[in-house]
């Protein structure tokens, strides 16, 4: 069976990584990790680009030889226009059988569009948070590369993605 697990992935962190290994151990053989927000990008909340997040993703699945058990695909945010969105993850991916999401907005929206869809476990979700993790990233509190795997913290310092985010915090008035 195929599933769907989605997210923004801003960044990549392990509770996104303990979730997927949790389906692809217990639910499905395959995993279709639909990136939400595609289309968003160079704000505090997004500051990743699809193509960025996309090289987090893989770079970890490769490093853990479960690339072949997975399917990237991107998704762009409707603005505003929720019950369409199922439309979108049913165009921009390939086919799955069930959505897994703790989003209950999402899980409103799918079953909507007639998907069938289960919960995760969480997995430390006060840690493993994008927004909290990036704000450790603005804070310049080097804690946030414990949540994260090698890869992305590898990925983050390359593309200056750290300082990207005090940037953007700043920006935004977060810091």
């Amino acid at each position: 069976m195929r599933g769907c697990f989605i997210g923004r992935f801003q960044p990549f962190h392990l509770g996104h990584l303990k979730a997927i290994e949790w389906i692809l151990d217990n639910k499905c053989n395959e995993l279709v990790i639909a990136i939400g927000s595609a289309n968003i990008a160079f704000t505090f909340k997004n500051p990743f680009t699809i193509g960025e997040r996309i090289e987090m993703i893989v770079r970890v699945f490769k490093s853990l030889n479960l690339i072949n058990k997975v399917y990237i695909c991107t998704v762009p945010d409707t603005y505003g226009e929720h019950s369409i969105w199922y439309s979108y993850l049913k165009h921009w991916c390939p086919k799955f059988d069930i959505v897994f999401t703790n989003d209950e907005f999402t899980k409103l929206c799918l079953e909507y569009g007639g998907f069938k869809v289960e919960n995760t476990p969480f997995f430390d979700r006060e840690k493993y948070s994008g927004t909290y993790i990036r704000k450790l990233i603005a804070q310049g509190i080097e804690d946030w590369k414990n949540l994260v795997h090698q890869e992305v913290v590898n990925f983050i310092e390359e593309v200056n993605g750290v300082e990207r985010i005090r940037k953007l915090a700043k920006i935004e008035g977060i810091i």
